[in-house]
């Protein structure tokens, strides 16, 4: 912090130990007025600052002089419950709720006929969600003005701000309860899932039950298959966990399948196309993450309700430990998925190549890069 001095009295926020010295220095221009007098004076001028409460400079000067007057030391809790009341109203014009509730609570701590003041905070606690908060300063404010139709706007907003969030839990409950289950039948599946690696982001698998609960849950995947010689790749949205790759293979390059642009050698073909995955390609995310990672889909975020977020950093992987792994075709997606060391990247990858080519001996080498 400057010395007095040298400070021109800005600052970014309300800091009283930051004003104090800058009071000091003004207070020496002020030396035959008393503490109440100079208060009304930063009062008034942070009236004044306010007339322009478009430009937040000149909010943020009003919150300088309200401070300024707040540090003088006078008797007087009306006129301290406007200068609080007033720095809320500014608090409010910067988006500030947090600062504008402390100081509509302190205002009307001193002075509770101050409508104003109880008027803030309902605004401020309704800013931040603190609805039961609100309400209770919205029912005080009615008790002193009852035809006051703000207050009443705000308690109607309450209401149905109480009823969406109502909704919202519900909704977000069996969320919690269907993404158990899936975290439960992933590991039932012995599938591993991990952080993305590619700039094709998270598509974590989609579970589908049978309402009446006879039949086992079906998974489906959304895969990415990557030609890394042409540097393309092929997409399959939805992928039953028991379909094998030879007959996504045989749709995909199989009689009547359009040809690849690319490819003029004719070398991708239904014979000679390879499928590999990358062991290890991925950290594996802890249950509870996963959790966490799959409840975001539903739009809850840390602070609702059960979920929390996870402390967890993803560690690198050993380089030892990443090898390409050639893909048994006659194996269902679901059972390739499931074998020790593949973790789906954020959705499972294959990597197609074609045998008898140069290509395929620098892909298996390792001497290439997407």
């Amino acid at each position: 912090m400057l010395p007095a001095l040298f400070w021109d009295g800005t600052e970014d926020w309300i800091n009283e130990d930051n004003c104090a010295d800058y009071a000091a220095l003004q207070s020496l221009k002020y030396d035959d007025t008393t503490p109440l007098e100079r208060a009304e004076e930063y009062k008034l001028k942070g009236n004044d600052a306010l007339k322009y409460k478009q430009n937040k400079l000149y909010v943020r000067k009003a919150v300088q002089q309200y401070t300024l007057a707040l540090i003088e030391s006078f008797d007087d809790d009306v006129l301290r419950a406007v200068i609080h009341g007033n720095r809320a109203h500014a608090a409010l014009l910067l988006g500030n709720f947090g600062k504008a509730l402390e100081d509509a609570k302190a205002c009307v701590k001193l002075d509770a006929t101050n409508v104003k003041g109880l008027f803030r905070a309902a605004k401020s606690a309704y800013g931040l969600h603190k609805l039961d908060e609100c309400a209770g300063f919205c029912d005080a404010g009615l008790r002193l003005e009852p035809t006051n139709n703000e207050f009443r706007v705000i308690i109607k907003n309450v209401k149905k701000q109480i009823e969406v969030d109502a909704k919202k839990e519900k909704r977000l409950a069996f969320a919690r309860v269907a993404t158990k289950e899936a975290v439960s039948t992933f590991a039932d599946r012995k599938l591993k899932l991990g952080p993305h690696v590619m700039g094709t982001g998270e598509h974590f698998p989609e579970i589908v039950t049978h309402s009446d609960g006879k039949y086992p849950a079906n998974v489906f995947f959304w895969v990415l298959f990557v030609y890394p010689e042409s540097m393309q790749t092929d997409v399959i949205e939805i992928f039953h966990e028991h379909a094998t790759i030879g007959s996504q293979a045989d749709t995909m390059f199989g009689p009547g399948s359009p040809a690849l642009e690319w490819d003029s050698a004719k070398s991708y073909t239904r014979e000679k196309v390879e499928f590999y995955y990358q062991s290890n390609a991925s950290a594996v995310y802890p249950p509870d993450v996963l959790f966490y990672k799959l409840m975001q889909k539903h739009g809850e975020e840390p602070d609702d309700g059960e979920t929390q977020r996870p402390e967890w950093t993803a560690p690198k992987p050993d380089q030892r430990d990443q090898k390409m792994i050639k893909v048994d075709e006659t194996k269902t997606i679901g059972e390739v998925l499931a074998k020790d060391g593949n973790v789906i990247p954020g959705h499972p990858i294959f990597y197609v190549v074609a045998r008898d080519t140069e290509f395929r001996e620098k892909f298996l080498a390792g001497e290439w890069e997407l």
